[in-house]
Parts: structure tokens; C-alpha cells; sequence
């Protein structure tokens, strides 16, 4: 069927109503344009009305404002660019199938300006990275990318977001002057928004979604790229984790609620007051948030709902698709039609038509509708529509018939010229362009990584401030991949410096969490540990420490321990001074086992270690309101040389049932056996605990010196700027340099030092001998040469040590240098 231009007032055979632009200079081009599609007394910009006076650069322009499209191709090709490259001959020429295209759309165009004079050119064509001027919609090459990222619209987004930099148009009313290819936009991992779009549409339409590329207006903050009043998405949205209470099994007989004498008026009256209180406290919120969104608040664009901007345009054709939608290629995120910040589409295209939107945008996109074939709101520049469009009765017809296809012989869309796009896998790998990006929210700094490119596994750097200008810190989030110790996160409060550290299973120790503070990451010192307990064979839980206690929790041990509380005796108050802190009291409890009796079933003992009491206190039997106790004195030392022995006047008890008999001495004596045993396993315990909090705390503080920025000291004289001029860079060099130079020095003094007072206690030593020879005993002669050995030894140590730093002090400059030229702060010198 032939296309009707209705909604144009004109026929497509009326083309040649129009007249046809000279095919021989541009400059004629733009003259024919100057004279017939510039409203007759009007300026157009800074030409003015008298246009007889431009220069041919003044035309050139003109012609790339208006979209003028090329209809004159040398006989010579195109030259290379880029010398280095070799483009294939689609790069360089157009065959004869697109040079009738560009001839139709360039007739498209004339009668499209002829109809809407007060609308703004259309981007049809555009020159690509060799300069030579292609129809838009050859520039998307669909293809389909192995990874399975690639089979969800969600990965496409998400993949080109991440890979390429961003470039603001030049000019933000007006589409770009080239238009780089996909495979050229994946080399140099950078491109302008209709870059970013065409690439992401290549992806989605070779994942099987009827993706459009859309060209309109959008606000500033979207063509800026501007995210700085929005809230970060990846901000983690967590609470502190409270331990779930322990479901109390129910018992037959429940103790009656005493009953409520309270005054109900008084009562009703308090809640009144506090209901006010509550709406007095809502009200200054409202106010408070109404201040914070004015100050927000974006001041206004002078050329609001000019700027040119482009988005995907994703339609619904597929189960994997319901309703059309928008995608964000800069950001990779989804957007309902009655997104705010898109404020009108000009046209839309993909590898089968170009589309120009007849609909009013007033309102923005959400009233618009996205039926392609309604000619009451789209107009297509090729005649006929792809087979994938048409209704299921024309395709049933034309399978019927071939004639119909055949007697149509309307001009259809040249395939892309475009290579190939391919993804290796070091691309794929290394998403983002050198390995890092950097996105500023409100009150936030997002920065990610490619994997393996940070040393300590750093993917995801999260940072955020109490102000907008990006220099008050309060969180810092870090996200890890890749790590022997099985790290994964680590959370940072720079307002009261505590750290907390997060693993995923596989480790020795068992190691889920691990809080401390800035500084305080000793083994006496405030810290909190939670394991996998499943993993551990004692089953720990979680682990408090302090400089003045230790508390673990235990869950599903089969001795039913479930609580153990050291205290220590604080360091300076009797405690003598070694590795171990002296133990005062252990205590720990125990869930009841229904194996024993109630009165033998210890539910809570204590070790007064100090005082050598032992305190034992039973579960309760069903029915009692008390529970059995025992308390043991231990016997001296010197009395249990020749082994325990057990004295009754050491021992009392509490028995629940005053008729029970007394519990005999031989049970008693066990019973003490018994929990001096269990003490001194409990101490042991407590000492593993000790060495392995060590370990951990000495993985720790590796991990700490490895993040160490030995360049902080410098950029903090000068107010750690996110940029940095020339001689500020020099200067942090130089005085980097100074510093090491010194450092150098110095220790290189104290070897020297240290090597002539050694030796002048070797020459004193051997005259000393020479002196005392003949007067000296077998042993002390013995011990004179076994000192002059271990000196000469020394002697030769420290020489060794001063040979070795002056070889090696040219190399370690040199490394110095290499450190600089790799801090990517001091680039600006290199």
C-alpha cells in the first residue's frame, strides 16, 4: 500500500513539487534553503537578515542547524580519520541504496519543514567518525551479546550506563553535528546521549524488544546528567539487628494480671496531651521538610523545554513486555510515560522506520500513545510497514499471496553500516571506562570498580555527607569481591569512628560481623563479634568484649550452654602486667535439659575465681516458685597437694522440698570434682577465645596499614580539594620527596651511628683482653670470645644493613616515582 501524506497536505509523488536542492556545493544547499524555508523577514541568529553577507562557514553552520542532509558524493572516497584504523568501505561511502535514501529523506524533510514551520528540524542524519553524513536509523547495528546480562533489558541498561562517559551536547538545543558508530562508542567508551541511545537500542533489539530510539526535550537536570538532588540508589537502608526474644514455652497455670486502677479520665487526658505534642512535633517536621525542598529546589532553566535530549523507547510486542515504557541510558533506569522530566518527543526510530511525533506534548508524554500505524499521531518516512508490525490478517494475506509484497516495491530500510559489535570478555569484565566511575548524589559520592582492579577487592565505595557540598563525612560504605578472608563489607560512622566489618562464609574462625572502633581494635579492647555458629564446633554465636569483660552466646551446644560472662580485673589495680588479664568471675548459664531433674539441672553457675567460690544455681521444678542452690568454698592449695579432698564444712545448699533427704557426701564430692573440672575448661576456653580474638584482631589491623593513603598528610595542608592545580601538585611532590629524602637520612645516620659505637666497643673489648689475658680464668675467657663473636656478628649485620640502603637507595626513588605517576590525584604533572 502506498503511504498517504494526509496529515502533510501533500501526496508522495508531490516531492517533486518542491524544488530539489543543487547536488553540487553546500553553500548552494543553504542558499536554496536561506531563500525558501526561512520565514521572509525574519533573523535567523546572529546572520541577520541580510544572509547575502555570510561566509561559507556561516553556511556550513546553517546547514547542520537546520539538519540539511548531503545529496552530493565525490568520486573519491571519504579519507581515513584515523590513520592508524582501517574502516571497512560501509564507513567511508554510501552505496547506491542509501543515497536514495538520503535523497528521500532529504525530500521528507523540505515537506515536513513546509507543514510545520514553528516546529524544529528533525535529526535524520548526522556525520559519523569519517565524516561522511548517514541516516540515523542505519547507525543501529542490533546484535546479540553472549553473557546472559544481556538477555533482560535491565542488563543492556545497566551495561552500557556503566561502560561509557557521559558528554553533554555543545549546543543543548540542537542535536549533535556526528554521530559516532556503536563499535566506535565502545572503543572509546564515551558518547553523547544519541550515542548512548543507539547502542542501547542495538542491545535490546538484538535481546528480542521492539526498542525505539527517541529524540525530544527533556529538563536540565536530565541532559546535564545532573544527580545531585536525587538520593543515591545504591545507599544501603538498614537497622541495627536485635536479638529475637526466645519464644517462652506455655505453661497450664498463668499467674492473673493484677487489675488496672488507673483513672480512665486521666488516662484519656494524657492522651490528648500527647496527641498534641505528637501534632505539634509533626507540624515543625512538615515545616522543616518544606525549608530542606526549597532549598533544593533547582533554580530556573532560561531555555526550559528547548533542551535536546534522547531516551529508549521500549513498546509492548512481546510477553517480556505489557505496557511501553522509557529508559534512561545514562542511568539505566526505567521511567513510566508520565515521567515529569521528559517533556516531549520529536520523532523515534529503529532499524525499519523513522517516526515523527503529530501529538501534542503539553502535558509531557504521559497522554501520549504509541500506536505506530495511527497516522493520526505518527508520521513514517518510509512507505509500508515491516512485517513484524502488521496486523496478523495482512501477514495471513500476504502468506496467502506473494504479489501483494512484490507489487508494493516500496523503499525499505539499508542494513546498518555498522561493524559488528563485540564484547570481550577483559570489556565485559572492566565495565566501567578505566576501571572506575564516580557518580555525585545528594549528599553522597558513589564510586565503583571493575573486579581485580583494586588490590583489596574494592567494587563499590559508597560516602555520605551532612552537607551538599560533598566535604562532611558521616558514612562510608565499602563493598569487597575476590577476598581470602571472605570480606565483603565494610561500614563506616566517622561520627563516633566505628567500623563494621562483614564476611560471607568460608572462613577458619567462622567471622559474620566484627564491630569496633577507630583505634581500639586490641584484644582488650570494646568490640563485638557475631560468627556462623553452625559452622563452629562450640557453637559461639556472638562475642562482647571490653576492656573489663567478655560475654559469648552459644546456640544449639549439646552441654545446653547458651551464656558465659568473664570479668576481668582492670589493668593498674592489681593486675600484673603480661599478655593474660587475671579473671575475676565467670559465670555461665544453661537451657534446661529434660533428661535430668529439675533440682540436678544446672540452669546457672558461677566461678568467683578471685574469692575460689562456686556458686551453683538449679532450674526450676514445675510447680516451684524456688530453685535449688549449692555453694563450694575451694580448699586451699597446699591442702589439695596430695589431691582433692572434700571437707562439708565447705559446702551449703537450698533444697526446694524441705522433706527431701540431704544429698550425700560422695554426690557432693562429685559434684565439686566435677565443676572444678568444668572451671578449668571454662578458663581454657576463655584463653583459645583470647588468642583467637588476637589473630583476628591482627588481620584486622593488616587490613588498616594496607588502606593507609600516604599521601593524605599532604592533601590535607592544602584542604584535600577534589581538584588540584599544577603547582599544588608539584608542591605535594616536592615535599613528598623532601620528607622521604629525610627519612632516608636518617635512618642511614643511626646505622652509621650505630655501626662506629659497635666498633669502638669491639677495639676497647679487645684491648681489655690483650691487657687481661694472662690473668683470666678458662670460663671467663669462654665468655669473652662468645661476646667478641656475637659483636663481630652485629658488627657485620650493620654493615651488611648500610651497604644494602645505599644499592638500594636509587631504586626506592624510583619507586617513589612510580607511586606518584600511578596516584591518578597528581596526574595533572604527567
Amino acid at each position: 500500500m502506498v503511504t498517504n501524506f494526509s496529515n502533510l497536505s501533500l501526496k508522495f509523488d508531490s516531492f517533486q513539487s518542491l524544488p530539489v536542492p543543487s547536488l553540487t556545493r553546500v553553500d548552494s544547499v543553504c542558499e536554496d534553503v536561506i531563500e525558501e524555508e526561512i520565514i521572509p523577514g525574519s533573523d535567523y541568529g546572529p546572520y541577520g537578515k541580510d544572509y547575502k553577507e555570510i561566509t561559507e562557514k556561516h553556511l556550513k553552520q546553517i546547514a547542520l542547524d537546520l539538519g540539511l542532509i548531503k545529496l552530493h558524493w565525490p568520486e573519491k572516497s571519504i579519507p581515513d580519520a584515523d590513520q592508524r584504523k582501517h574502516y571497512p568501505s560501509s564507513y567511508i561511502q554510501n552505496n547506491n541504496k542509501e543515497k536514495l535514501l538520503l535523497w528521500y529523506t532529504e525530500n521528507f524533510r523540505r515537506h515536513y519543514h513546509f507543514v510545520y514551520k514553528d516546529r524544529k528540524p528533525l535529526f535524520l542524519a548526522a556525520a559519523n567518525e569519517c565524516g561522511l553524513q548517514k541516516m540515523v536509523c542505519t547507525t543501529i547495528r542490533p546484535t546479540t551479546i553472549r553473557f546472559p546480562e544481556f538477555r533482560t533489558w535491565e542488563g543492556c541498561s545497566s551495561f552500557v550506563a556503566d561502560h561509557l562517559d557521559y558528554e553533554p551536547l555543545e549546543k543543548p538545543g540542537l542535536p549533535p553535528e556526528k554521530l559516532f558508530s556503536p563499535t566506535a562508542v565502545m572503543e572509546r567508551q564515551k558518547g553523547n546521549i544519541f550515542e548512548y541511545s543507539i547502542l542501547l537500542t542495538s542491545f535490546l533489539i538484538g535481546s528480542g524488544y521492539d526498542a525505539y530510539v527517541a529524540s525530544g526535550y527533556s529538563t536540565r537536570e536530565f541532559c546535564k546528567f545532573d544527580q545531585t538532588r536525587i538520593l543515591c540508589p545504591g545507599l544501603p537502608d538498614f537497622t541495627l539487628r536485635e536479638e529475637e526474644p526466645e519464644e517462652e514455652k506455655g505453661t497450664k497455670y498463668v499467674v492473673k494480671p493484677p487489675a488496672d486502677l488507673q483513672s480512665k479520665f486521666l488516662l484519656e487526658m494524657e492522651m490528648k496531651r500527647m496527641h498534641k505534642i505528637e501534632e505539634e512535633e509533626q507540624k515543625l517536621r512538615d515545616e522543616e521538610r518544606l525549608i530542606i525542598e526549597e532549598f533544593e529546589k533547582p533554580p530556573p532553566d532560561e531555555i526550559f523545554g528547548t533542551r535536546v535530549h534522547s531516551w529508549v523507547v521500549v513498546l509492548p510486542t512481546s510477553i517480556k513486555v505489557m505496557e511501553p515504557f522509557f529508559i534512561d541510558p545514562l542511568t539505566g533506569n526505567k521511567y513510566q510515560l508520565s515521567e515529569p522530566n521528559y517533556l516531549g518527543v520529536e520523532s523515534i526510530w529503529n532499524t525499519t522506520n523513522y517516526w515523527v511525533n503529530l501529538q501534542s506534548c503539553s502535558e509531557g508524554c504521559k497522554n501520549m500513545k504509541f500506536d505506530l500505524m495511527d497516522t493520526e499521531c505518527w508520521e513514517h518516512l518510509l512507505p509500508g510497514e515491516p512485517r513484524q508490525i502488521r496486523s496478523s490478517e495482512q501477514v495471513d494475506d500476504e502468506e496467502v499471496s506473494l504479489y501483494n509484497i512484490l507489487a508494493e516495491k516500496h523503499l525499505d530500510m539499508p542494513a546498518s553500516w555498522v561493524k559488528k559489535i563485540c564484547i570481550s570478555n577483559t570489556v565485559y569484565e572492566n565495565r566501567f571506562p578505566n576501571g572506575k566511575k564516580v557518580n555525585l548524589y545528594k549528599k553522597a559520592k558513589l564510586e565503583r570498580f571493575a573486579p581485580y582492579v583494586q588490590e583489596d577487592g574494592l567494587v563499590t565505595r559508597i560516602t555520605t555527607y551532612a552537607d551538599y557540598d560533598w566535604s562532611d563525612t558521616i558514612w562510608i560504605y565499602e563493598y569487597y569481591h575476590n577476598r581470602a578472608d571472605c570480606l565483603l563489607e565494610i561500614r563506616k560512622n566517622l561520627l563516633d569512628n566505628s567500623i563494621m566489618e562483614i564476611f560471607k562464609r568460608g572462613r577458619d574462625d567462622c567471622l559474620n560481623e566484627h564491630s569496633y572502633f577507630v583505634g581500639g581494635n586490641g584484644v582488650e579492647d570494646k568490640r563485638t563479634m557475631l560468627f556462623y555458629h553452625k559452622a563452629r564446633t562450640d557453637g559461639l554465636k556472638k562475642l562482647e568484649m571490653d576492656p573489663v569483660y567478655l560475654i559469648e552466646n552459644f546456640q544449639d551446644r549439646l552441654d545446653y550452654l547458651y551464656y558465659r560472662k568473664v570479668d576481668y580485673q582492670p589493668r593498674g589495680q592489681g593486675q600484673v602486667e603480661g599478655p593474660k588479664r587475671n579473671v575475676l568471675k565467670l559465670v555461665e548459664e544453661f537451657h534446661r535439659n529434660e533428661e535430668k531433674i529439675a533440682d540436678k539441672d544446672i540452669a546457672r553457675r558461677t566461678f568467683a575465681v578471685a574469692d575460689g567460690h562456686i556458686l551453683l544455681k538449679f532450674h526450676y521444678t514445675l510447680g516451684k516458685i524456688t530453685a535449688a542452690t549449692r555453694e563450694f568454698i575451694k580448699s586451699q592449695l597446699t591442702e589439695m597437694a596430695e589431691g582433692l579432698t572434700f571437707n562439708p564444712e565447705l559446702t551449703a545448699g537450698y533444697q526446694t522440698d524441705p522433706t527431701d533427704v540431704p544429698q550425700k557426701q560422695l554426690y557432693l564430692f562429685n559434684l565439686l570434682e566435677e565443676q572444678l573440672q568444668a572451671e578449668e575448661n571454662s578458663l581454657l576456653s576463655i584463653r583459645q577465645m583470647e588468642d583467637e580474638d588476637k589473630q583476628i584482631c591482627a588481620q584486622v589491623a593488616r587490613h588498616v596499614e594496607g588502606d593507609i593513603d600516604f599521601l593524605a598528610p599532604y592533601f590535607a595542608r592544602i584542604g584535600n580539594p577534589e581538584t588540584i592545580t599544577q603547582q599544588q601538585a608539584l608542591k605535594i611532590r616536592e615535599d613528598c620527596i623532601s620528607d622521604f629524602k629525610h627519612l632516608l637520612t636518617e635512618r642511614m645516620n643511626r646505622i652509621q651511628e650505630n655501626f662506629e659505637k659497635l666498633g669502638e666497643a669491639i677495639e676497647t673489648k679487645n684491648m681489655w683482653y690483650e691487657q687481661e689475658q694472662d690473668n683470666l680464668t678458662r670460663a671467663e675467657e669462654e665468655a669473652y670470645l662468645k661476646t667478641n663473636t656475637e659483636m663481630m656478628f652485629m658488627l657485620h649485620v650493620l654493615a651488611t644493613r648500610l651497604n644494602r640502603f645505599r644499592d638500594l637507595a636509587t631504586i626506592r626513588y624510583q619507586n617513589l616515582e612510580a607511586f606518584f605517576l600511578a596516584d591518578k590525584r597528581l596526574n595533572i604533572l604527567y
